[in-house]
């Protein structure tokens, strides 16, 4: 069967609408605008006094192009590394703006355990980001559940 050039300037019109709606729908899901989140940390290993986590790391969101929007950022500060199971740790949630769009979450989480043992691993990784909800993302000894209520 052969196509005639009305034929193939139909397919090559419907390719192209295909495309253009796949991406005009995309930029539109993740445009820069602010970010409202709010953190939990779980460690379900820790067995101090508290029971309670104290993370060091960073939790931010990033463009396609690898531009980033730091969530939360904390060093490892050893022994005085604050206790933290939620961030923000007043108020229901927090906001930044993120002048990029945005289509993963990424956390690089530890828990300090300085005296104990070695630090546990909270979180290692990104995950895509669809839209609000809650992303969870998963370390060898617990996770850290990031929860977008507008993106």
């Amino acid at each position: 069967m052969r196509f005639t050039s009305a034929g193939r300037l139909a397919a090559v019109a419907s390719a192209a609408l295909l495309l253009l709606g796949g991406a005009a729908t995309s930029a539109q899901a993740a445009a820069p605008g602010p970010v409202v989140y709010s953190i939990d940390f779980s460690n379900p290993q820790e067995q101090d006094d508290n029971n309670l986590p104290e993370p060091y790391g960073r939790v931010w969101v990033q463009s396609p192009w690898g531009e980033e929007t730091a969530l939360w950022e904390h060093p490892d500060v050893g022994i005085n590394t604050p206790t933290l199971p939620r961030y923000p740790d007043h108020g229901p949630y927090e906001t930044r703006y993120a002048d990029h769009p945005v289509t993963e979450v990424c956390a690089f989480v530890n828990e300090d355990d300085t005296g104990i043992n070695i630090d546990d691993e909270l979180a290692a990784g990104c995950v895509p980001v669809w839209g609000p909800g809650e992303y969870t993302i998963h370390g060898d000894d617990g996770s850290v559940t990031i929860t977008l209520y507008e993106v």
